[in-house]
């Protein structure tokens, strides 16, 4: 076995294990089977773990706290938005067998299109989501790490039992992440194949010549169809990660306000009432919030720029269109950019905004008003 068919072996096993992946992969046939037993076990994984922090971190502040207070009552309300953060997007995504199913032929037919003739650089694909992962992972061991060793940071008994289970929601969160970074990478690098070849063809030639190049355009197995294929993995994984990506932007959006609110004026104004080690703790999460944030700001950026490709497929196809040519080479062109134009290659949240590179903007602007809003509390109630 080559390291490549390794690696690939591990990470679907990792898939599976962390509750995400429910079907029996076919090597020989290149097929996915639904599997019964797999798909309960996983809707038990992607429930299991969130729901059992929970309930030993609640137990955790009911020691804490003698009594309900405005601060015991954000602690549970904030851990329960956690829960809810983590278990919909996995288990969505196993309600949507079906869906997942067809993305997958839409991408198998793409890879063994004649358009293509085996040059989509599956290894390399493959090398950018195992990074993507490995990364995130990492990350996310040091933090935990260091909150278990450094002095003070394994001191209650509870959170150590919570710790295997935060671990589990975290891996099952990182699986539906890579599943959307391979799927959004996945047809970017397509498009941008596709650009490549229609730039290759010079259509200064003879009327023989220019009826091949429509055919290449029109023609079974054309661009036409080539593109329409990269139109429905788009949709299909607008209908698979509109739900995941919403809540995941959501909880980092809640989280990142908090994190930050702590650490730029609690923390801030206020550091010497604090211990060095609360305060490097401090600064840890207020790193892994920013880490987390970038990597869901590495999504969006990517169907961004898979927008701007689409785009540029159009101002490609308009140019070539200037150029002298015969009527029907003309014809099948003008068909394409029509088509280019009422199927554009874009990914939204559940619909309701665009994914581009304004939504960052956005989330900026977004976290910087309430954080202001809430300094501005603080000062008024210190006051």
């Amino acid at each position: 076995m080559t390291l490549f068919t390794i690696l690939t072996s591990l990470l679907y096993v990792k898939s599976v294990l962390t509750g995400v992946i429910p079907f029996r992969f076919h090597r020989s046939s290149l097929t996915l089977e639904l599997n019964s037993a797999l798909l309960c076990f996983c809707f038990l994984v992607a429930i299991a773990g969130p729901t059992i922090q929970f309930g030993i971190y609640v137990s955790m502040l009911i020691k804490a706290f003698k009594r309900i207070n405005v601060t015991f009552s954000y602690a549970v309300f904030m851990s329960f938005g956690d829960v809810f953060i983590f278990i919909v997007p996995p288990c969505y995504l196993l309600t949507q067998q079906t869906n997942v199913k067809q993305l997958y032929e839409i991408m198998k037919k793409l890879y063994q299109s004649p358009v293509l003739v085996d040059e989509f650089p599956v290894k390399v694909w493959f090398r950018k989501c195992l990074l993507f992962n490995l990364s995130y992972e990492c990350a996310y061991s040091v933090n935990i790490l260091c909150n278990v060793f450094l002095p003070g940071g394994a001191s209650d008994p509870a959170y150590l039992q919570m710790l295997p289970w935060m671990v589990l929601s975290l891996l099952t969160k990182s699986t539906v992440l890579l599943l959307l970074y391979g799927a959004v990478q996945y047809v970017m690098m397509v498009a941008v194949k596709l650009q490549k070849l229609l730039t290759t063809p010079n259509i200064s030639m003879g009327p023989v010549q220019q009826e091949n190049i429509r055919q290449l355009h029109l023609g079974k197995y054309g661009y036409m169809e080539f593109y329409e294929l990269l139109w429905k993995a788009s949709q299909s994984i607008n209908a698979l990660f509109g739900v995941p990506l919403l809540a995941y932007l959501s909880g980092a959006f809640i989280h990142a306000i908090s994190i930050y609110y702590v650490v730029c004026y609690k923390m801030l104004v206020g550091w010497s009432r604090y211990s060095s080690h609360l305060l490097f703790l401090g600064g840890l999460e207020f790193i892994w919030t920013n880490f987390d944030l970038m990597y869901l700001i590495i999504i969006v950026g990517a169907c961004g720029k898979i927008r701007e490709e689409s785009r540029k497929t159009q101002k490609l196809l308009l140019r070539l269109n200037l150029n002298p040519m015969d009527h029907k080479l003309k014809q099948s062109i003008e068909v394409f950019v029509l088509q280019t134009l009422h199927q554009p290659l874009e990914f939204t949240a559940c619909r309701m905004f665009t994914l581009d590179y304004t939504v960052l903007f956005s989330i900026a602007a977004s976290v910087t008003n309430y954080l202001i809003i809430l300094i501005q509390f603080e000062m008024a109630i210190d006051h």
